[in-house]
């Protein structure tokens, strides 16, 4: 036989465990591969179910953050529940919602921005309380002023904007409107006031800096000066001129004015005493009140405060449109020294020296005219004025011809003469004081001023005094009288 006749046969025992290895190592790789796959899905889910979480906490913490700017908003608008504060600030609140819960996720590029702006958020709800209070401190010196009058010292100018006015009016209640708080530029810092009428027309849009100048009486709505101190002011330092008395002032007592002038500016007879005059203050039925009066020398108390009083005007020039408010207001209008001329300043022009020397010499003229009265009354040692009341005896109609129905009433026919009695007495030389015309006498038991009709001079028929009568001739009862006359 050759060398293959009878080979050894062969037999593959390793394939089907070669097989079967990779059977197993294939389940084997299998399953670990579902097994990290059901693994990572778990940590997967469980991540997620704790980013829900996050998520969640962190929007309940955006919320709760809105919550509180709410109730901080509640609180410092309570004071005004006529302003719908959500209109305005729901945009905001809303925006600081979304930049909080940006930053807590991460989701904000920009997180400093993002924190300005929620800071500027947060102030703007916090300065409610301080817009409010500008509103309010700005509508009460309005409504000061409005209640002092328009055109008066101290109150408002007759020359405002009158949409200002209106916008004031319906901002303190006093006119139908509405008041809207509003961001300018969706600006946070920069909280403004619409105020419209009740048509929706805008009457005006206030800024903060706005209502804190009328708050201070310093700017957009014009008031008058008041120079009522300054008048007084005058006074006391010149109490040659004016009188004054103590009074309290606070916790001290300072001099103020009593209203009185002394005796050295008073109007003087020919002997240089005060000159008094008696004047009627009131006749009801047959009993007439009197009382006797001293001129006031006005013009010689206006020479002796000039200095004073320009020096004030000048002061008042400091600021001019102060000033012109002043002029306009008080000095040229009807109440004033001007009345009816229709002279006003321009308030739009600057004065020039020709209008700062007509303010000056009208400030003076204004505080002789306002300041200083034309009489004062004669006052007794005890203060009290000194008075005289005449009663009369209601006259009897009497029959015959007269003004009234035709007919000559008792008391015309004792008139007539009266009348021609002293006639009589004046033309036969039989009177008294003679002077200017008038003569100075005494008709059955009463003193008088009679002209040569008979007629008494005007402004003597109500006067009983004979000493104050003998200053309406210019006589003195001293003189040596005709027989006949009667002396007091």
């Amino acid at each position: 036989m050759g060398a293959y006749e009878n080979p050894e046969a062969y037999i593959d025992t390793q394939s089907g465990q070669h097989y079967r290895n990779l059977q197993s190592t294939i389940a084997k790789t299998v399953t670990d591969i579902g097994e990290s796959y059901y693994a990572n899905q778990a940590v997967l889910k469980k991540e997620k179910e704790e980013n829900q979480k996050m998520l969640k906490a962190n929007d309940m913490k955006a919320q709760e953050y809105s919550f509180s700017l709410y109730t901080s908003l509640a609180k410092s608008g309570a004071g005004d529940t006529s302003v719908n504060w959500a209109k305005t600030f729901d945009p905001l609140i809303n925006e600081s919602v979304k930049l909080r819960t940006g930053l807590m996720n991460g989701t904000i590029p920009d997180k400093q921005g993002a924190v300005r702006r929620l800071a500027q958020i947060q102030a703007s709800v916090d300065g409610v309380t301080t817009s409010l209070g500008n509103l309010s401190a700005a509508g009460t010196t309005y409504k000061i002023a409005l209640e002092k009058g328009i055109g008066v010292e101290g109150g408002l100018s007759s020359w405002n904007d009158p949409k200002i006015t209106s916008a004031l009016d319906v901002m303190t209640q006093r006119l139908p409107g509405n008041k809207e708080p509003f961001f300018k530029d969706n600006n946070p810092n920069q909280l403004m006031w619409r105020i419209t009428n009740e048509k929706g027309a805008i009457l005006h849009e206030f800024n903060a800096d706005e209502l804190d100048k009328i708050s201070r009486n310093q700017g957009l709505v014009k008031t008058v000066p008041s120079q009522i101190g300054a008048f007084d002011s005058l006074k006391v330092s010149n109490t040659n001129v004016f009188g004054v008395i103590p009074a309290k002032v606070g916790d001290k007592e300072a001099p103020v004015p009593n209203g009185r002038v002394t005796d050295g500016f008073l109007v003087t007879g020919e002997d240089g005493k005060p000159l008094a005059k008696e004047v009627v203050i009131s006749k009801i039925g047959n009993k007439t009140t009197s009382k006797l009066v001293y001129e006031v020398d006005a013009t010689k108390i206006g020479a002796t405060l000039g200095a004073g009083l320009q020096s004030q005007a000048e002061g008042m020039l400091a600021d001019q449109s102060s000033a012109i408010d002043f002029y306009n207001d008080v000095i040229s209008d009807d109440k004033g020294l001007y009345k009816g001329t229709g002279f006003n300043f321009d308030p739009r022009k600057p004065l020039d020296d020709a209008g700062k020397k007509k303010f000056v010499e009208d400030y003076k003229n204004y505080f002789v005219q306002t300041q200083i009265p034309k009489t004062q009354d004669v006052l007794k040692e005890d203060s009290s004025v000194v008075t005289n009341t005449v009663v009369t005896k209601p006259e009897k109609e009497a029959k015959g011809k007269g003004t009234t129905g035709g007919k000559t009433t008792a008391a015309e026919k004792s008139q007539n003469a009266l009348n021609a009695r002293i006639k009589e007495v004046i033309d036969t030389g039989e009177g008294g004081v003679v002077k200017g015309g008038y003569t100075l006498m005494k008709m059955n038991g009463r003193w008088g001023v009679y002209d040569k009709d008979g007629l008494p001079k005007p402004g003597t028929e109500n006067i009983t005094n004979p000493t104050i009568l003998s200053t309406h001739i210019g006589g003195t009862l001293k003189r040596k009288q005709k027989k006949g006359v009667q002396l007091p």
